[in-house]
């Protein structure tokens, strides 16, 4: 909203308010968590393309960094705070991942 916020059209007024509620608030706050999740897995899939052993070396490190992360959260020292739905999100987005990973490309390959 800063940025649009010397356009006239993109005054306060111009965003929809609606009701807080249990989807919309997953859809707010614990899908952004996943799709940023499944990019890093993504990313990590195109540059170790070919090399299938060391591509799951730092799939897996990638996992662990968000886990703990999120996890690292509980304390004060970290900035943000931990929700389960984030980690619950984060393990479904890694899961259909591998699972399309495998159906799509995985048997192309060999």
């Amino acid at each position: 909203m800063i940025v649009f916020n010397f356009i006239p059209r993109f005054s306060n007024n111009a965003f929809a308010q609606s009701r807080s509620s249990i989807l919309l608030n997953i859809i707010r706050y614990n899908l952004p968590d996943m799709f940023w999740f499944i990019s890093g897995i993504l990313f990590l899939r195109f540059i170790w393309f070919h090399n299938h052993k060391e591509q799951n070396v730092y799939i897996l490190c990638f996992y662990l960094l968000g886990i703990i992360f999120e996890i690292s959260q509980l304390s004060k020292n970290v900035p943000g705070t931990f929700d389960f739905l984030d980690l619950l999100f984060m393990g479904i987005g890694a899961f259909v991942e591998s699972l399309l990973y495998n159906i799509y490309f995985k048997r192309r390959l060999v």
